[in-house]
Parts: C-alpha cells; structure tokens; sequence
C-alpha cells in the first residue's frame, strides 16, 4: 500500500526544524484546489500564470491540510529550503490530485524518446 502521510519539516524562526504530519485528505480538499488554480489561471485571462503565483497557491493550499496553527503559507514559504519545495508540488500533485509519480515518469521518458527519435551525432551542430 503507498504512502499517505504527508511529511513536512519546516525551519521556524529561532532556526529549529519541527515535522508535521497529514494522514488524511478529504476529497474535498482535492476539489477545493482544482478550484483555486481554475480561478487563479481564469484570473490571468488567458495569458500565463506566473510560476510563483503557483507557488503561492501550493504553498496556501499544503499549509491548509494540517491541523497545526503553525504551518501556515508563509511558515511554507520562509521555513522550507528553496532546494526542497518540489516537495510542496508532489504533495498536491501525487497526494491530493492522485497523479501517479511512475505514470509521469513514463510519458517523461517516452516524451523523450520521441524527441530524440532519429538523431544521431550527425544531427547536432
């Protein structure tokens, strides 16, 4: 069975790191931010949503499905190392959105193939 606790180890001011923990995501919440990010992209008006603005959102979102009053947006934002907060984007897209990590990874890789489909060193300049 796959993993359904969400962890999340975030620095607070005085610089210690603290875990936290969601075992639970209600569909709800699943619909609640393909709400958002509609409404986010129908706010743009057809041009394209600033990657930060995602970022935002996610960072909102995540801090929304634990019961602690101390993850918040900006606890996300300031307490989560630039390095790491892919992890904000994999919580939404494979915990809550359900998307499989594996499914990605073969259409990554079949995507890639198909680039490079008939190219040898002949090709590249």
């Amino acid at each position: 069975m796959e993993e359904r606790t969400i962890k999340l180890r975030l620095r607070n001011d005085e610089g210690e790191i603290k875990e936290y923990f969601c075992d639970f995501v209600p569909q709800s919440k699943k619909i609640e931010y393909i709400r958002k990010e509609t409404e986010l992209e129908r706010k743009n008006k057809g041009k394209e949503t600033e990657i930060h603005e995602y970022d935002e959102l996610q960072a909102e979102f995540v801090a929304s499905l634990f019961d602690s009053d101390e993850v918040t947006k900006e606890a996300i934002l300031n307490g989560l190392d630039s390095h790491d907060f892919k992890q904000i984007y994999d919580i939404v897209r494979y915990r809550v959105l359900g998307f499989s990590r594996e499914e990605d990874e073969a259409a990554k890789k079949a995507m890639m193939e198909k680039l490079l489909a008939g190219q040898d060193s002949t090709t590249f300049k």
